[in-house]
C-alpha cells in the first residue's frame, strides 16, 4: 500500500464511517445525527472531515435532506465492509482476552477434591476462570497431550511419557480393613505376601493410586494368590472396606474420619511403604498460559519450601 494510502486509513474514524451510512439509510444528517447522539453541527464536521480524508464528495446537501452522490453509493459498500472487519477484529480481540482468563486444567478427582482448590486460592489468579477436567491418571495425561488441558495433575508412580512433569506433592496409601475383616483387632503388621493373599480392594486401571500400588506390591507377590475387586473410585474402595468386602487401598486423607471413628482400621504393612506422587504436567518447555505458569511457579516454590522444611 503507499504510504499516502496508509496515511488516510490511519486518520479515518470507523464512527464516520457508520454515520455516513445512517445518512444514506435515513436520507438525513439531522436523524443520523440523532441516532448517533451527536449535535448537527458534530455530525456536519465529520462527515466533511471524511470527505476531505477520502478525495470524494459522499453526500449531496439540499433543503429536503441529503443523499449519496454516485461515488458515495459506490463506497457505501465498502465501509459497511470495513466496519464489519473492525466489529470481527474486536470480537477476535475479546476471544482472547477470555482466552487469557480461562485455564484449563485436566486433574484427577482426588487432587481436584483435596490439593487443588487451595493451590489455586494461594496462587490468587485473579480474573482467571480455572475450568477442571476431572479423569483418572492415564486420561489426564491424555487430555494435555491432545492440547485438551494446559495443565494436568497425575498420581501415578511414574511420570507421563511426551509431556514435562514435576511432582509438587505426595500422600501415603493406606491398607483399610472395616470392622468385620478378620484383621481388624490385629495388631502385629503384615507382610505385603500375606496381603498380597487377601482380596484386594483396588481402583480401575489407570488409577494412579492402583498403579503405585501395584508398582510397589508386585515384586512382594500382589495378586498372585488372592482376588481383587475394582472399583471405579476412592470412595467406592472405602465403602467396599466399610462393607467387609476386603482390603481396601486408599490414599490416607480420604479415610481420616472412618479411621478416627473406628470404623476402619489401617493394616500395617512390615516391609512397605506405599507413597503416591502428585505431578503437574504439561507440554513444550513451559506452558504457554500465563495463569498455567503462575500456577507452576506457585507450586515450585511451595514443594521446595516444604522440602526444606522436611530435610
Amino acid at each position: 500500500m503507499p504510504m499516502a494510502s496508509i496515511s488516510i486509513v490511519d486518520g479515518i474514524d470507523v464512527s464516520s464511517l457508520r454515520l455516513f451510512l445512517s445518512v444514506v439509510e435515513l436520507g438525513s444528517v439531522s436523524k443520523a445525527a440523532q441516532r448517533h447522539q451527536l449535535a448537527q453541527p458534530s455530525a456536519t464536521a465529520k462527515l466533511h472531515k471524511l470527505e476531505r480524508q477520502l478525495g470524494v464528495q459522499l453526500l449531496d446537501r439540499g433543503p429536503s435532506g441529503s443523499s449519496a452522490t454516485a461515488d458515495g453509493g459506490r463506497l457505501a459498500a465498502s465501509c459497511a465492509e470495513v466496519i464489519a472487519g473492525v466489529v470481527a477484529l474486536v470480537d477476535r480481540a475479546e476471544m482472547l482476552r477470555a482466552d487469557r482468563r480461562r485455564l484449563t486444567i485436566a486433574t484427577t478427582r482426588h487432587v481436584a477434591d483435596h490439593f487443588l482448590p487451595a493451590w489455586i486460592s494461594a496462587c490468587e489468579l485473579d480474573e482467571v476462570r480455572v475450568e477442571l477436567l476431572e479423569a483418572d491418571t492415564l486420561s489426564v495425561a491424555q487430555a494435555v497431550r491432545a492440547g485438551e488441558a494446559v495443565l494436568g495433575f497425575t498420581e501415578g508412580p511414574a511420570a507421563p511419557l511426551a509431556v514435562r512433569s514435576e511432582v509438587v506433592g505426595g500422600e501415603q496409601v493406606v491398607a483399610v480393613v472395616g470392622r468385620s475383616h478378620e484383621w481388624y483387632r490385629r495388631r502385629r503388621p503384615l507382610s505385603a505376601r500375606e496381603v498380597g493373599r487377601a482380596t484386594l480392594v483396588l481402583g480401575r486401571r489407570g488409577s494412579g493410586t492402583r498403579d503405585v500400588v501395584e508398582a510397589a506390591m508386585a515384586p512382594l507377590g500382589l495378586g498372585e494368590e488372592g482376588g481383587q475387586v475394582e472399583v471405579s473410585s476412592s470412595a467406592g474402595a472405602r465403602l467396599a472396606a466399610l462393607s467387609g468386602v476386603g482390603v481396601a487401598f486408599v490414599p490416607r486423607c480420604r479415610v481420616v474420619a472412618e479411621v478416627r471413628s473406628g470404623d476402619l482400621r489401617v493394616v500395617r504393612l512390615a516391609d512397605v511403604r506405599i507413597d503416591q506422587p502428585i505431578r503437574v504436567i504439561w507440554r513444550g518447555a513451559r506452558p504457554a498460559d500465563a495463569a498455567a505458569r503462575q500456577l507452576l511457579e506457585h507450586l515450585r516454590v511451595r514443594a521446595g519450601a516444604a522440602t526444606a522444611a522436611g530435610s
